[in-house]
């Protein structure tokens, strides 16, 4: 009860409109006295509730140059309301900052988040420490830190941080080792699929050096982690700040940022529950012949797939949507969509980077990183950087002496604004939400093409067929694994 009446008390007098948005954390509202705000994310639960995610930057800048706390508002309405004040979720000291006994205090930014669809769990991954990601001496003896934070009440309180950075690194020890590396902040993805144990998996994507992108997974929500594809992947050479998503036949998918494009890379399991499955070949998706091409300027962006019906004539599929901006700049944050409605809409990358059909433009001015996701009333929760605020530069506030941090540097920062969407307004009314979606009756086709296409003995064939008629409406991973079975991958 005492939770319940401090969260009713909490969702007071901000109110959004769905049209204009609403402005969750401002820079420019205080002036310089302000610590500005960067980094969106969001995530949405059951019954209407919704977390948002954000830096503040107290240094001015990135975690390595002094204090950066993560902070979060909430919803418990679909976004109409939202909490008045910002929660602390963890806070950097800027006085540790040259003690090495406790270096992750220091600082904690670029939250990546997820609120588990079963429990009020939440989760939030941070960059933490005193290190500066692509400084030549921020190595494997001295990483950026990574720190897990919960909350087991929503996003109310938050438990203090637990160190997992040698927990991820070491992953990769024996394969690709890390020098640097940092969760993509914005939203970690939770499958809708993949179930092992109490909770459904959720994917991290990590951007790191030297090599680009790895992705970990976790089927305890972030206490342990594992290594997609074993420590020696590379799913995006050379790319920057990823995000993961999930095809509806459980493959997984990373998006990742890159000027001009996106760079992607498909994942498909020969054994989910093991992990087992390999890496296809990463591509360029440029979305060619739209009004608005993806910006030379890029920035961290989001994949969101959702089940969806074509309005056309009600035949019931998937749409992907990817968000970037698409100026010349960091402007114009755009979504763009792509049914995907069969086969060859998602065999492999190459096949999902090309034929996107549209894009709808959330900003028509500077604008930069985003984060979004399905809300439980159907809308897309978007949320996003808008009208960077740029005081200038401003000296170091920590001592002289932290060495990646000496001299001036920016003291920029952006108001975070929360928007919602109907899937209608995105794709110019070609297609709805739709979670009635058969899946079984989706994947069913899809399997069938695929398996016609592998040099098979008809006995096998017929085998594998028999296998795919008797999916049901919703599929197990554990189902899905038995069609890859034998010589099937």
């Amino acid at each position: 009860m005492k939770n319940v009446l401090l969260s009713l008390g909490m969702l007071l007098l901000t109110v959004a409109a769905y049209a204009d948005g609403t402005v969750l954390f401002s820079t420019a509202k205080g002036g310089i006295d302000v610590p500005p705000y960067r980094i969106p994310g969001i995530t949405c639960g059951n019954g209407g509730r919704l977390i948002a995610s954000a830096a503040r930057l107290v240094c001015g800048t990135d975690p390595g140059f002094g204090r950066v706390d993560c902070v979060v508002k909430l919803s418990y309405d679909n976004g109409r309301t939202w909490s008045e004040r910002e929660i602390d979720v963890a806070c950097g000291d800027a006085s540790l900052i040259n003690n090495v006994k406790t270096p992750m205090a220091a600082a904690y930014g670029d939250p990546a988040i997820v609120m588990d669809r079963e429990r009020n769990e939440v989760l939030i991954m941070a960059v933490a420490g005193c290190t500066v990601y692509g400084k030549a001496s921020t190595n494997r003896r001295n990483p950026n830190l990574i720190a897990a934070i919960r909350s087991t009440d929503g996003g109310l309180t938050w438990q203090k941080p637990i160190d997992q950075t040698e927990a991820i690194y070491g992953l990769f020890d024996g394969g690709n080792p890390l020098d640097a590396a940092f969760i993509g902040g914005g939203k970690i993805f939770q499958s809708r699929v993949v179930k092992v144990g109490d909770y459904y998996r959720i994917y991290a994507a990590l951007t790191a050096r030297p090599n680009g992108n790895r992705v970990i997974y976790s089927d305890d929500f972030g206490h342990s982690w594992h290594a997609l594809g074993g420590a020696s992947a590379l799913p995006v050479p050379g790319g920057d700040e990823p995000k993961c998503e999930e095809l509806p036949d459980g493959r997984v998918i990373i998006t990742s940022r890159a000027s001009g494009c996106r760079l992607l890379n498909i994942y498909t399991y020969s054994n989910t529950k093991s992990g087992e499955g390999c890496w296809d070949k990463p591509e360029k998706a440029t979305m060619d012949g739209l009004a608005l091409a993806p910006s030379t300027n890029p920035t961290n962006g989001e994949m969101l797939i959702v089940p969806a019906m074509r309005n056309s004539d009600g035949k019931p599929m998937y749409v992907a949507l990817q968000s970037v901006p698409t100026g010349t700049g960091r402007n114009n944050v755009s979504i763009f969509y792509k049914e995907l409605a069969s086969p060859d809409d998602m065999r492999n990358a190459k096949a999902f980077a090309s034929g996107w059909d549209g894009c709808y433009q959330v900003s028509s001015t500077v604008s930069m990183y985003s984060s979004m996701d399905l809300q439980a009333d159907d809308r897309i929760a978007f949320f996003y950087e808008e009208t960077l605020t740029k005081w200038g530069t401003k000296p170091n506030p920590v001592c002289t002496s932290f060495p990646q941090g000496e001299g001036e540097h920016n003291y920029d920062g952006c108001e975070l604004v929360y928007k919602s969407f109907d899937l209608e307004t995105i794709t110019d009314g070609k297609y709805c939400v739709n979670r009635r979606i058969n899946r079984g009756k989706f994947l069913k086709a899809y399997y069938e093409d695929i398996v016609d296409s592998f040099v098979l003995a008809a006995s096998q064939k017929r085998k594998v067929k028999d296998v795919i008629k008797r999916l049901p409406a919703e599929p197990t991973s554990a189902q899905m694994d038995a069609i890859l079975e034998g010589e099937v991958r």
